[in-house]
């Protein structure tokens, strides 16, 4: 079961969503770009994001933080 963490808006029908879950059974972090459909709705997911091991999220970070 996924659990979002957190969204950032990225414009004003998408968002940026963080979340933690399960993939064949180890723990990831996903980062994922959602959208609303032209048709409406909810947010769904786009393909646009990265999955990652959790336990090279740490990693992850400090490269992101780099690159500030």
């Amino acid at each position: 079961m996924e659990r979002t963490v957190g969204a950032i808006r990225k414009s004003e029908s998408a968002e940026v969503r963080v979340s933690r879950g399960i993939w064949k059974g180890r723990p990831v972090v996903d980062v994922r770009v959602w959208y609303v459909p032209a048709s409406g709705g909810d947010y769904v997911p786009s393909r646009k994001g990265l999955t990652i091991d959790a336990g090279k999220l740490p990693e992850l970070v400090a490269l992101l933080s780099e690159a500030v």
